[in-house]
């Protein structure tokens, strides 16, 4: 691949995912859209007594006005002439949301682990195919539910699944690029998880775009051509190769020795010296003298001492990782929970304060644009710790090896420390019920969010074995995922018999994530000290003096 093809593939990428990706974590910008318009809003009593007002009001033709005022609905929602204020939401509606919302988001991050097992069999290209085609299946099935609210709103939940399943393909696919192609640094990864958390900033724009008087179908008609012109780019530019496919690795090695060859032509001491050193030179390592000798063969050298992998279950009942586990899925349901809580707060506040509330919604999902520092900055701190010396020996290698391990140990220990900080500070601000305080609880939340990702790699390739790595990392995604689905049963818990206070909550989740978060760099220490080699030291030659015998 050219160096042209190659920074247009990784800059599309950043740029696909910072589109596509993640779109859903700007729920608080999609949900006032989704309100405004009417959807999921069969089950709401306002909606029948305003339905009940407007008829009693109405005159004798009150069948032919209900036509014109049904089909004029959705003139206005195409053509864009509405009012500039949205439409009362109710409980049901809000919960309705909020459940579309939770499953939409579990397919982000749970699909990794099945995505990891379908890349055996589909190429990387397919798979950013099926993404960009789940997400212009996701915008259609918005449409109808835009345009037909009142009856379509089922497609709701199917959009907000093929939105998640679609982003969830484009963000592993972009991942995936590192592994595919040669000399890509970690910066590019972190780079990846920076666009995936202010991807969310796409709603914000829409939701910008539509309450300046555009219409909301064009918008989606038009997200949803974007899409397909990522498919569009995959198909003709993403031509890539695996790494057992490439064309500077299908050559096999090949030995050919003619010593028999020679030994016809030499004297009889030149004989005997040439079986010496070939004797000298392979019987320790392939033990096998008639297969060197043969006149054509290829030569597989194994090392006879290799160590027998570890097991993956040994690393997965570790209490590392189980220990990050929860911490992972406390932190997990807490920052869905939190976007929910925020968002039902926005829309219970009065009407005479609705501007206030629509322009504190607008700058939540404009703060999702400092994932875009957050990651880079954390990758940074995490991988800033490499060697230039090249080592010349094995036990310069050891020693090499050690001190890396040492160093990412102690950066590793020292972001859980800025994490445990992070998590003190947005659960106390999280208690303050003020929409000012608040946004500084959403940019903590877009840090932490931003640093999930990044200190899981991390925290995988720094302590367990690398091959247990692919399977640690999905394991995580797809368990915290699952946990992650709790946060509806607590959002109902909010909005009925606390009544809209997530007080007790956040306190809740504000203990379990200390406990988790503090006791991880806990761990680390004590398996560091563990599995700590010893480095060897400098021998110093002294000079012995034979003890002096006394005569009797």
């Amino acid at each position: 691949m050219g160096r042209f093809m190659r920074r247009w593939v990784l800059s599309s990428a950043l740029v696909e995912t910072l589109l596509f990706s993640g779109c859903l974590l700007g729920w608080n910008s999609l949900s006032p859209i989704l309100t405004d318009v009417g959807v999921l809003s069969q089950d709401c009593h306002s909606d029948l007594e305003r339905s009940e007002v407007r008829s009693n009001e109405s005159s004798a033709g009150a069948k032919h006005t209900g036509s014109v005022e049904a089909a004029s609905s959705v003139a206005e929602l195409i053509l864009g002439s509405r009012s500039n204020k949205p439409q009362d939401s109710c409980t049901s509606q809000e919960q309705s949301l909020t459940l579309g919302f939770t499953v939409g988001t579990f397919f982000i991050w749970g699909a990794f682990l099945p995505l990891q097992l379908l890349l055996g069999y589909v190429h990387i290209r397919s798979l950013r195919q099926i993404g960009g085609a789940l997400v212009s299946v996701s915008c259609l099935m918005l449409v109808y539910c835009l345009v037909k609210p009142q009856t379509l709103s089922l497609f709701l939940p199917f959009a907000l699944i093929a939105q998640g399943l679609g982003g969830s393909c484009v963000l592993f696919s972009s991942l995936m690029l590192p592994h595919i192609l040669e000399d890509v640094g970690p910066l590019f990864s972190s780079l990846v998880i920076a666009s995936f958390s202010a991807s969310a900033t796409v709603f914000t724009i829409i939701k910008v775009i539509y309450f300046s008087g555009i219409p909301i179908v064009p918008i989606i008609l038009g997200y949803g051509a974007m899409s397909c012109a990522m498919v569009l780019n995959s198909t003709l530019f993403w031509r890539l190769s695996p790494p057992g496919e490439k064309e500077d690795t299908m050559y096999s090695v090949s030995l050919r020795l003619n010593c028999y060859e020679a030994l016809n032509k030499k004297k009889p001491q030149e004989d005997e010296w040439c079986q010496k050193s070939l004797k000298l030179k392979f019987q320790n390592s392939l033990r096998d003298r008639e297969r060197i000798l043969s006149f054509r063969r290829t030569l597989s050298f194994k090392r006879p001492d290799a160590p027998a992998p570890s097991p993956l279950l040994g690393s997965l009942v570790s209490p590392t990782f189980l220990l990050h586990l929860l911490s992972d899925s406390t932190l997990l349901t807490w920052i869905y929970f939190y976007v929910s809580s925020v968002n039902a707060h926005l829309q219970s506040q009065e009407e005479g304060r609705w501007s206030q509330s629509d322009v504190y919604s607008s700058v939540f999902g404009a703060l999702q644009m400092l994932g875009l520092f957050a990651a880079p900055l954390i990758s940074i701190l995490l991988h800033n710790h490499r060697i230039r010396k090249r080592p010349r020996n094995t036990a310069q290698t050891a020693a090499r090896n050690s001190y890396k391990h040492a160093c990412s140990m102690k950066r590793l220990s020292a972001v859980y420390a800025l994490r445990s900080l992070l998590v003190i500070g947005f659960g106390i601000s999280c208690l303050i019920p003020s929409l000012q305080l608040q946004v500084v609880s959403f940019i903590l939340h877009v840090a932490i969010r931003a640093s999930m990702f990044l200190v899981s790699s991390t925290l995988y390739l720094s302590v367990f074995p690398g091959q247990h790595f692919g399977a640690l990392l999905g394991i995580n995604t797809f368990i915290s995922s699952i946990l992650s689905l709790v946060q509806y049963p607590i959002f109902l818990l909010l909005m009925g018999p606390l009544r809209g206070d997530p007080f007790w909550i956040h306190v809740t989740f504000l203990a379990l994530s200390l406990a988790a978060v503090a006791l991880q760099p806990l761990l680390m220490v004590t398996y560091n000290q563990r599995h700590r080699r010893p480095l060897s030291r400098p021998i110093h030659l002294r000079k012995v003096t034979p003890p002096t015998t006394t005569e009797a």
